[in-house]
């Protein structure tokens, strides 16, 4: 396939700033590797199928995390409720240095043996896939072989360089009570 003409990127610090203004759900990425566990907070998850489970999660390639994932073959994600804003700040490095980010809140495992936060809003246990390397990070592709899910929970979300929460009450898009 030939590649068509492009136009020069924008400038890193447009992008940035204009990437800042999409809200997304906070996650906390996990995984064990030679029986250490490590973790980060991750925006930038998505789902890929249903057919087969399978999600994505993009992965600053300087962290310690990344390298244990790929060496693991396997994480979990784990989308973090509205009560779980300390436990997103820790593993997103706010706050200082911290000897154990896995203090902050309550941990299991699922079916492959990576960090599952108790609590969580979801969380997908995942065996690694594939791997792009994309620049400065890599998209895991996560063949999803575990969950676990809190009905009714809302998710904690993260826009604006700062967390959010979901306004309540807000109207849905069903059709129920809506007038001909």
């Amino acid at each position: 396939m030939r590649k068509a003409e492009t136009s020069p990127p924008v400038e890193p610090g447009d992008y940035v700033a204009a990437i800042a203004q999409h809200v997304a759900s906070v996650c906390v990425v996990t995984t064990d590797a030679a029986g250490a566990r490590y973790g980060l907070t991750a925006t930038a998850v998505a789902s890929v199928s249903a057919r087969p489970p399978r999600l994505l999660v993009c992965i600053n390639q300087k962290g310690a995390t990344h390298d244990r994932i790929i060496e693991s073959g396997r994480f979990c994600v784990n989308v973090l409720g509205e009560h779980q804003t300390e436990v997103a700040k820790v593993f997103a490095g706010m706050g200082g240095e911290i000897p154990d980010r896995f203090a902050a809140g309550s941990w299991t495992t699922l079916t492959t043996g990576a960090p599952a936060l108790v609590g969580a809003s979801a969380v997908f246990d995942c065996e690694v896939g594939e791997v792009s390397d994309q620049y400065s990070h890599s998209v895991i592709f996560g063949d999803v072989v575990g969950v676990t899910h809190l009905e009714g929970q809302d998710t904690l979300l993260y826009g604006v360089r700062r967390f959010r929460q979901l306004q309540k009450g807000a109207v849905g898009l069903g059709t129920e009570g809506q007038e001909d």
